[in-house]
């Protein structure tokens, strides 16, 4: 017997049972989709690899040479709406392949207007950079005679923390993808949140230089490690690795002579 008071899906369409899963989501997952959409156009995408690391030694280069934080916002977002363009080129090129299985006029001259976004996007953000540097003394003044280097950057603790974050991030998208991982938040030969907590653990510890503090860090850091293992999301060797690679992590950028 049927249940009256249980409503019939089964008359549903595809759109409204899309709607409906689609609805359920919670902000969490709707977050997780993202990262995993972003780590998809990491994995396949060489242009998008290519592009990252030329925004890291631009800013970079952009620290080293003192540009100040206006002109610095300004090349970050140049060079960020290039990577969106990216993004969005990708997922036109996705949308097509779906639809079409053999070559189509049609579906070649998308995906040329979409790869051209991202070539007047670049442009853009290669003219802004080249404006930006050429008013920076200290970047004209390695082309004098004799050249003028610039003095050596310094870097706070808060600085240090968020470089080692996007470091372990490019590190933890490098082993998941040299591994065929396909989630980028979940899973994988290297616990990824463990990492980052005892990156943390570890950056508390060389900045307070409390013992009671440092004890407390390394114990939520512990905690979360355990979290990972008791939801069965990795073994205890992706756990100790990761928590090996935070530790190192920390180890290396707190040695490194740029620290106040």
């Amino acid at each position: 017997m049927t249940d009256p008071t249980r409503k019939d899906t089964s008359a549903d369409g595809p759109e409204e049972t899309c709607r409906r899963t689609w609805k359920s989501l919670s902000t969490l997952d709707s977050f997780h989709h993202a990262f995993e959409g972003l780590y998809h156009v990491y994995k396949t995408q060489k242009s998008m690899r290519i592009q990252s690391i030329m925004v890291m030694l631009v800013l970079l280069a952009a620290w080293g040479f003192g540009v100040d934080h206006v002109e610095l916002v300004v090349l970050l977002l140049t060079m960020v709406m290039v990577l969106v363009a990216e993004v969005f080129n990708t997922a036109v090129e996705c949308v097509i392949d779906l639809k079409v299985d053999r070559f189509d006029q049609r579906a070649k001259v998308v995906k040329d207007v979409a790869a051209a976004g991202v070539l007047l996007c670049s442009i853009t953000a290669l003219l802004v950079g080249v404006m930006i540097f050429a008013n920076s003394e200290s970047f004209v003044g390695i082309f004098q005679f004799p050249p003028e280097f610039p003095t050596r950057p310094t870097l706070g603790p808060l600085q240090i923390v968020l470089v080692g974050m996007l470091l372990l991030a490019a590190i933890i998208v490098w082993v998941k993808r040299a591994t065929g991982w396909r989630s980028f938040l979940t899973g994988g030969m290297v616990s990824g949140h463990t990492a980052l907590g005892f990156l943390i653990a570890a950056s508390i510890s060389f900045v307070t230089r409390s013992p009671a503090v440092s004890a407390l860090a390394l114990a939520l850091a512990l905690l979360l490690a355990q979290s990972r293992l008791q939801a069965q999301i990795h073994k205890l060797s992706e756990v100790a690795l990761g928590a090996l690679l935070g530790i190192l992590l920390a180890l290396i950028l707190f040695a490194w002579p740029i620290v106040v």
